[in-house]
């Protein structure tokens, strides 16, 4: 009986030095990879030219594209640009830069903020003048409006974000206009007013 259960403890002992030997070449083997991926970390950093990550960081920021002075909701009124909902004012650069080319147009990115959005909704308005094709804004149908050149925009950078693209698309006078409003241009053509 001494002998079987001397046996007994030999073999629970021995089961249980082959599991904790097997615990600890897991834990070594988890070690190594995590070291490894650290190493690889640290020297795909040590490539990296800091400074340009940097610059690269600091001119995506909306106040470093426009800077300079904000025209109010009511001075922007007054020029006939109509801003959305809950936008207070809008950097002047957004109405100077060239049509289509407000600060941050190529930086929207689809369903972004809408701070660029807004931008190239005033630039939009204020160069569209008589090519503009739908009814005058107001408080009514500003949001609408808007809602319908945010998806304009994203088409557009969609569009010119393609490879095997020969054109590159742009802002124009549709990008304000429902399907229906855009459908007698569509069809070759126009019907009076």
């Amino acid at each position: 009986m001494f002998k079987q259960t001397l046996i007994l403890i030999l073999l629970v002992g021995l089961i249980s030095c082959a599991r904790s030997a097997k615990d600890r070449a897991k834990a070594a083997a988890k070690n190594k990879a995590k070291d490894a991926a650290l190493d690889k970390a640290r020297d795909r950093a040590g490539d990296l030219d800091i400074e340009a990550v940097k610059a690269k960081a600091k001119g995506g920021r909306f106040k470093d594209l426009v800077g300079g002075k904000n025209l109010s909701k009511a001075k922007l009124l007054k020029m006939g640009i109509h801003l959305p909902s809950g936008q207070k004012a809008s950097p002047k650069a957004c109405t100077t830069a060239p049509f289509g080319e407000s600060p941050g147009m190529s930086k929207i990115r689809r369903n972004g903020k809408n701070k660029f959005y807004v931008c190239a909704w005033v630039n939009f308005q204020h160069h569209i003048g008589e090519d503009k094709a739908t009814p005058e804004y107001n408080s009514d149908t500003v949001d609408m409006r808007f809602d319908l050149f945010k998806s304009c925009v994203d088409e557009v950078n969609r569009l010119n974000k393609q490879k095997d693209s020969t054109s590159t698309a742009g802002i124009n006078f549709f990008c304000d206009m429902t399907e229906e409003e855009k459908r007698p241009y569509f069809n070759g053509i126009i019907m009076p007013s």
